[in-house]
This record gives C-alpha cells, sequence and structure tokens, in this order.
C-alpha cells in the first residue's frame, strides 16, 4: 500500500509537470504558481490610450469686408510658388479650377488664398501660409505664393534630469528629418517624450527671424520620480496561501536616459508563497528604442490539501528585451518586442523522495498597441509568438509515464489578446474581448494558458484548468459615476466563457479524459478609484453551465492598491 501511494503521488507531479497522458488534478509546481503571478501582472498593466489630436490646425476662413464695387477680373491659368520663386508641382486643379475662366472679385481671392492654406494644413503642414502678392495680373495669370513652414531654431530648455543630447536625438528622427515642419513628425515628438516617465514636456512653435521659418521650443520638468504602492488581493490559492501582499517601488531617470527600475516583493498571508522581480531598462537612441534586462525568483511551499507531500520548488527567470515604438500618432499606437528569457524550474516532494528539474530558454518576438478605431471607441491588441526550448531531468526516471517522453525538445505559441471598448451615452461603455493561445505540441505546465482568474473565467481561480490551445470571450457593460472630489465609483455586469483542450496532442490519452474543456461565469464589479492615489476592486462571480469538478460554487474577489 506504501507503494501504491508513492507512484500515484510521482504520477501527479508529473502529469502536471512533463504534460503525461493520463489526466489528474493538478498538483501546484513552479510553472503553474509563476503562470498564476504572469496573469495578475498583465491585470495590473494599465492599458494607454491613443492621445487624440494634440496640434489642431487652424482652418478657419479670413472675411474681409464685402466691397460691392469690388474690382472683377477674369483668370486663365493659377500658378503656385515658393518663396524662392520655383513653382510647386503639387495638384491643386480641384481647388483652383472654380476660379478659372470666369469673373472673379478681390474677395474670391482671398477666399481662394485660405482654401489653399487650409489644404495643406490638412495635408500634415502645420504652419503652412498662402499669400496673393501684389501684381499685376499678365494674360490672365495669377501667381499665390505657398509657404510650407519649415524648421529653423531649436530650443531645449531643459529643467529635468533628461539628457539634452537624447533629446535633440528625437528632435533630428521626428521634425527635423523632414525638409518642412509636418504635423504627425510633430506628433510624434511629443508622444515619444510623454512615454518618458518622470518628466513633463511641453512643445510650442514662433515664427522664426526668416520668413517662413518657424523655432520650436523643447520644455522639459521633472515629475515626480519615484512611485511606491502596496496591494493586498485574495488571488492566490489555499495551497499557498489566498491572501497575497505586494510591496514595490519605480524610479524614473536614474541616469537621465529615460531609464526606468521597477523591483517588487509579493509574499503569502502563509508565507509559503514569496516573489522577488525586479526590471530596469533605458532608452538607446532618437526613435524611442528601449533595452531593457528583468529577473524574477519564486519560491513556495504546499500546504492544505497536498500537505503531506511536503512539497516545495522554485522558479528563477532572467531575461533581457527590446521594445520600438514602432508607430506614433494621435489615433494609434503601436510597439514592437523582441524578448529573450532563461527560466529554471525545481520542483521536489520529500515525503517521496521525488526531485524535479527543468530548464526552458524562449524567445518571443510580438507587437501590442491601441487605435481609436471609430469615435468614442479604443480598441486594444497584441500579438505574440513565443520559440522555446526546455530540458527536464527527475531522479524517478523510471515513473515515466509517456512512451515517447523527451528530455529534451522544443515548443511553439501564439498569444492573442483582442479587446474593444465602447464609450455609451450617460457615462456607460461596453466592452468586448478575445484572448486565447495556440501551440504545436503538449506543452510544460509553465506554458499552458490558464482558463480561470480574474483576467479570464473569474467564476473560477486561476489554477482551477490550464490548457495547450484555449480561448476566452468576455463582455462587460460600465457604469462611471464621480465621487468624492476626485474619485471614480466604476460599476459592472460581466460574462466570461473560456474554452480548450487540455492536451494538444490526444494520441495516447486515455478515453477516460475529457480533454475539451469549458467554462463560463457572470458576475459583478464594484471598483474604487482615485487615478495616481487608489484604487479598491470587488467582483462577485458565478460559474453557470457545465460545472468543472471541485470548485466553488462562487468566487469573490477582492484587491486594494495605494500608491505613494
Amino acid at each position: 500500500m506504501k507503494h501504491f501511494r508513492r507512484k500515484n503521488v510521482i504520477t501527479g507531479i508529473i502529469l502536471s509537470c512533463v504534460s503525461g497522458f493520463t489526466y489528474a488534478n493538478p498538483i501546484p509546481d513552479s510553472g503553474t504558481l509563476n503562470k498564476q503571478l504572469e496573469q495578475t501582472r498583465q491585470i495590473q498593466v494599465a492599458k494607454v490610450k491613443p492621445s487624440g489630436e494634440l496640434f489642431k490646425t487652424p482652418t478657419q476662413e479670413e472675411n474681409l469686408p464685402a466691397n460691392k464695387e469690388s474690382l472683377k477680373f477674369r483668370l486663365d491659368s493659377i500658378k503656385l510658388l515658393e518663396l524662392d520663386g520655383n513653382e510647386i508641382q503639387d495638384n491643386l486643379t480641384s481647388i483652383t479650377s472654380p476660379y478659372l475662366h470666369q469673373e472673379i472679385t478681390l474677395d474670391d481671392l482671398n477666399r481662394l488664398s485660405q482654401q489653399i492654406t487650409n489644404y495643406y494644413r490638412d495635408n500634415n503642414y502645420l504652419v503652412a501660409k498662402a499669400f496673393i502678392p501684389p501684381q499685376e495680373i499678365n494674360n490672365g495669370e495669377l501667381q499665390i505664393f505657398v509657404i510650407k513652414g519649415s524648421l529653423d531654431q531649436v530650443v531645449v530648455r531643459n529643467g529635468s534630469r533628461l539628457k539634452e543630447d537624447l533629446v535633440m536625438r528625437m528632435v533630428n528622427t521626428t521634425v527635423k528629418s523632414h525638409s518642412y515642419l509636418v504635423k504627425n513628425e510633430l506628433e510624434k515628438l511629443a508622444l515619444l517624450l510623454n512615454d518618458i516617465k518622470g518628466i513633463t514636456s511641453a512643445l510650442s512653435l514662433k515664427a522664426g527671424q526668416n520668413t517662413g521659418k518657424t523655432d520650436l521650443t523643447v520644455n522639459l520638468k521633472d515629475n515626480k520620480r519615484w512611485n511606491g504602492y502596496i496591494s493586498i488581493d485574495n488571488q492566490g490559492n489555499d495551497n499557498t496561501g489566498k491572501y497575497r501582499t505586494t510591496l514595490g517601488n519605480k524610479i524614473y531617470n536614474l541616469v537621465g536616459l529615460g531609464d526606468e527600475l521597477h523591483f517588487d516583493v509579493l509574499a503569502s498571508n502563509t508565507f509559503d508563497l514569496y516573489n522577488l522581480r525586479a526590471d530596469y531598462s533605458f532608452i538607446i537612441d532618437g526613435y524611442g528604442t528601449r533595452v531593457g534586462v528583468n529577473s524574477n525568483y519564486l519560491k513556495y511551499k504546499l500546504g492544505a490539501n497536498f500537505k503531506d507531500l511536503n512539497a516545495q520548488g522554485s522558479t528563477y527567470n532572467l531575461g533581457g528585451y527590446i521594445t520600438h515604438p514602432t508607430i506614433r500618432t494621435a489615433s494609434l499606437r503601436l510597439d514592437s518586442k523582441l524578448a529573450f528569457n532563461h527560466q529554471k524550474l525545481s520542483d521536489e516532494q520529500k515525503s517521496v523522495d521525488l526531485q524535479q528539474k527543468r530548464k526552458v530558454n524562449t524567445t518571443s518576438i510580438g507587437v501590442s498597441g491601441s487605435w481609436n478605431s471609430i469615435k468614442e471607441g479604443v480598441t486594444y491588441f497584441s500579438f505574440n509568438t513565443i520559440f522555446g526550448k526546455e530540458s527536464h531531468s527527475t531522479n524517478e526516471k523510471k515513473h515515466y509515464l509517456s512512451e515517447n517522453y523527451q528530455p529534451k525538445r522544443t515548443f511553439t505559441t501564439f498569444n492573442y489578446s483582442l479587446s474593444h471598448e465602447q464609450f455609451l451615452p450617460k457615462s456607460f461603455s461596453i466592452t468586448f474581448a478575445a484572448s486565447g493561445q495556440f501551440a504545436d505540441k503538449n506543452l510544460d505546465s509553465g506554458n499552458k494558458f490558464l482558463l480561470g482568474g480574474l483576467s479570464g473565467v473569474k467564476g473560477y481561480q486561476a489554477g482551477t484548468v490550464s490548457v495547450d490551445e484555449g480561448h476566452i470571450i468576455q463582455a462587460e457593460l460600465k457604469h462611471y459615476l464621480p465621487v468624492f472630489s476626485k474619485s471614480i465609483l466604476v460599476s459592472s455586469l460581466f460574462y466570461d466563457e473560456g474554452f480548450g483542450k487540455q492536451y494538444k496532442n490526444t494520441e495516447k490519452l486515455s478515453e477516460s479524459v475529457e480533454n475539451k474543456v469549458r467554462l463560463k461565469s457572470i458576475g459583478v464589479g464594484l471598483n474604487l478609484i482615485e487615478p495616481n492615489h487608489y484604487s479598491i476592486n470587488f467582483a462577485y462571480a458565478k460559474p453557470i453551465g457545465k460545472k468543472y469538478n471541485n470548485v466553488d460554487k462562487n468566487q469573490f474577489w477582492l484587491s486594494a492598491i495605494k500608491t505613494f
């Protein structure tokens, strides 16, 4: 009997770690616990909306007093010239043709010059101006000069720790990369500076000393250079501690390269789980490209239902990444990311003298961003492909259950996330979201997709079901109510549904195992928020439809975060 119990215990951990082919209730291990923490961090990352129009182009008409006795004359051709006398080759026939081959007045000429000005300003020339110089009209030909506006001096008034050299490199890659001052490059410069934490920036334009020239002033000031926070939640589990506390800090502009240092520590109420994390990144060029390194350490010990196993383990991650602001416009943000990660996982069950170690190296490439796709609506998206290589070792090789088990192998996954929030009248909004994962083979526990949890089907805990391939669809109706002086109370109704396959390949899967799973839940939420100060969040979710085995009837989610 003792040997029978030992073998079942070993079977359980190998199934949860190595993706064997006989289903059993999973024993939490370093991979699943690390994945659950990743899910929590994804929820905490604030989504960034596109800025909307930053520099509104003036297109108003200049109205001259009507002169009933105004001189009338006929035009047969209109020539557009630069200040140096070179003819402009742009085709403005649609604007100029209505004024040809008929009698017009001086008021008509003024209107024509304004239409040409508006045309250029609407086509990205922020300070363009068309004017008609004094002239004699010979042979019905009118000359109109167009000043598209070029950049002259750039003055940086730097009252921050950000290096002026970095600012000028951003200027050179944006507004100075064109012959004329174009609106989208000025917006891009403003948005790149706005992405840098710990500073406030403002851009101003004024007429230059020479005709047709514009001076740009970049004003920079130090903002709050660090942000601390403490949070409490109940997103843990009974085996390592349901309640968790996180204490962290973010420090900005340490060496003047737009750099960010972020570190935090998490511990459960039973101290059976704790996690240390650090991340440092800095800008390397005038395009806003950022290079970073990160590290993460997790240690756990199982209690509750698995206390007799005397199980414990750890995870160590070391990674590097490069992010690039590929697109920055008033209506679209797109970031590209290339990341590398080395992970060591160790799990041990002392009661049966079982040890398991894994190493996973991954390379990932992806894009993410947001888009003002329709009026009063924002679409968020991310797509990421991971190429991985993993190796396993254990002191119980005779208990491998899968005949085709390979100690070393490669894998590939593709993850996506799409959501759209549409703002409605009366302070309502509705959000639709979809996310999921595709895989090329059966996955290790640390690379599976979680169907439960706050970012998934909220009626189930995060570790209830993990799948090789799965998808989650969500719908949420929100109402925003201002309360107190600066706070907002957000109430919501939501529906979540997740479905997938626990194992990608089922050739040797027992017929008794139900490989396909589907979870559903509905619920309500309340969030009290004062931006940059605090957030208190509550959600109640109830599983509906076919219930998954051994789960609570309802889930109550609580969290609170205070920043300082």
